[in-house]
């Protein structure tokens, strides 16, 4: 079973390592990530034997596939994980998909937010066209995407109706391990939270901290309503120029797992 998954990642034209986790590496059974080694970045999947992989559908010209894992539980129930593997710009990656889905378009749609989804089928947009990093609805509104975020054009969007400030190179985060920058961000709402890797914290849970553990975390804010201009830039992504025009900000909606912080655990958390 393993082979045939390898083969079918193979021709994306991607590179596999299939191996048995680690009992003092993680307590899962499953996971799957990106890595790298002297040839280049590779999909990196630590899977016990009872795990049973699937490939569900792959898309050869896109360079993306469907897989699944059936994790074995107790009493004999089995989980159904869903993941997106992939290439986009410049790097692989895997996405974890929170719907049941049997193809790579379904797994795509699925990872769109509501209000983008909506907003398609309000103005419209061709079949060809729907994955597109760059979009242009039938309206000509231009939705951009950069990794997780997505930007549709809000002109009519006042920072002063909104009172809020105009904060400058201001970090957001949606799960991945780096930053996305704007040059121009402005944010309403959301609830303050405190944050060190993968790791978001509560005020009061970060208050329960040592002097010198507080200095590891960094104060944000999680799902505000956030709008941005100018440029967008990350380490890993092709820089978005969004003009002067105000771009509500969009998160996707891979379920994203935090390990600390009560209220968050699996959740959905934008931070910006």
């Amino acid at each position: 079973m393993s082979t045939m998954v390898v083969k079918q990642l193979e021709s994306i034209g991607a590179r596999v390592k299939i191996s048995e986790p680690n009992s003092w590496q993680t307590n899962k059974d499953f996971t799957i990530g990106v890595s790298r080694d002297k040839e280049g970045e590779y999909f990196d999947i630590h899977a016990r034997k009872a795990v049973e992989l699937l490939i569900l559908d792959t898309q050869k010209n896109d360079k993306h596939a469907l897989l699944l894992a059936k994790i074995p539980g107790e009493k004999g129930k089995v989980t159904k994980e869903r993941f997106l593997c992939g290439h986009d710009e410049r790097h692989w990656f895997s996405a974890t998909i929170p719907a049941v889905v049997t193809s790579v378009v379904q797994a795509k749609q699925s990872l769109k937010p509501t209000e983008l989804v909506n907003l398609e089928v309000q103005h419209g947009i061709r079949t060809k066209d729907s994955h597109k990093r760059h979009k242009k609805l039938k309206s000509g509104v231009k939705v951009l995407r950069q990794g997780e975020f997505f930007f549709i054009p809000n002109p009519s969007f006042s920072v002063k109706a909104n009172m809020t400030e105009i904060l400058k190179n201001e970090p957001m985060r949606g799960g991945g391990s780096h930053f996305h920058h704007a040059q121009f961000l402005c944010r309403c709402g959301g609830h303050q939270v405190y944050v060190r890797g993968s790791a978001i914290l509560s005020p009061d849970e970060y208050n329960k901290l040592g002097a010198k553990e507080k200095k590891h975390f960094r104060s944000m804010v999680a799902d505000p309503i956030v709008h941005a201009k100018g440029k967008i830039t990350h380490v890993e992504h092709a820089t978005v120029f969004l003009g002067d025009v105000w771009h509500k900000v969009l998160v996707n909606t891979e379920p994203r797992v935090q390990s600390r912080g009560r209220g968050f655990s699996g959740s959905n958390v934008f931070l910006d």
